[in-house]
């Protein structure tokens, strides 16, 4: 009996590939767990968790106003994501003021052109059609400038933003539609101080202007005395990335 004992373990630990105490290996979920891909971290976007949760987030707020010095992220959909340095906010009562006066400008305009229109039929003069068209070509281009103010005013979308590697441009109130470059694309820069706005140019070959230059208007008639401190935090962040200021 011992010694068909000793046998009978010995065909075990055979069996089991000659060392005894460990259990086989289950190759199965070997496989399994090395078939899995890996994924690197996506970053455009905002955020990589749930691009559906993405689309819902609100863009405006991404958009910081007038934080300098606080590292904030810029989660904006379909836009790199980065740290904030700089945010460089609008005159938020500029724009309410502007875009209002601007809607009553439109008013007028229109109403100008139905009375127009309603006297060139009743008495054919061709000069009031003339004047119609116009009024109402006037009113169309018064109009597009009034939606970028009141659009700016309501989705709270500032002028720009710099971040720890690109750099956000607003020309348009929807945030998505921001213009984005790295420090490395912008060859040098320019701040021109003018009553109570800042003017920044910024060069470049990504620039599609025939001047060769992007022209960043920054004005702020209600909050004039920001404008000093404000210029001197662009002057340093431009340095800090080593982007050259152009004197000339």
């Amino acid at each position: 009996m011992t010694q068909q004992k000793m046998q009978a373990r010995r065909s075990a630990v055979a069996s089991s590939g000659g060392k005894a105490g460990k259990p086989p290996r289950n190759r199965a979920a070997t496989q399994t767990t090395l078939a899995e891909p890996v994924e690197g971290r996506k970053k455009v976007g905002g955020y990589a968790r749930d691009p559906l949760a993405d689309k819902a987030r609100k863009a405006s707020d991404a958009v910081l106003g007038d934080i300098v010095g606080m590292a904030k992220p810029i989660a904006i959909p379909d836009l790199p994501e980065d740290e904030v340095e700089l945010s460089v906010g609008e005159d938020r009562k500029r724009l309410l003021l502007q875009g209002l006066a601007l809607l009553a400008l439109v008013l007028a305009l229109l109403a100008l052109t139905f009375w127009s229109g309603v006297f060139a039929n009743a008495s054919g003069n061709v000069w009031l059609l003339l004047a119609m068209v116009a009024l109402l070509t006037t009113a169309w281009f018064v109009s597009k400038r009034m939606g970028r103010l009141l659009g700016k005013y309501f989705s709270k979308t500032g002028v720009i933003d710099f971040g720890h590697t690109y750099v956000y441009i607003y020309e348009k109130f929807d945030p998505k539609e921001a213009t984005v470059i790295t420090y490395r694309d912008v060859k040098s820069y320019r701040i021109v101080r003018q009553g109570n706005s800042l003017r920044l140019l910024l060069w470049g070959g990504w620039v599609k202007h025939p001047s060769g230059y992007l022209y960043v208007g920054i004005t702020r008639p209600f909050m004039a005395d920001t404008l000093e401190d404000l210029e001197i935090d662009i002057r340093t962040t431009m340095a800090r990335h080593h982007v050259k200021e152009n004197q000339h």
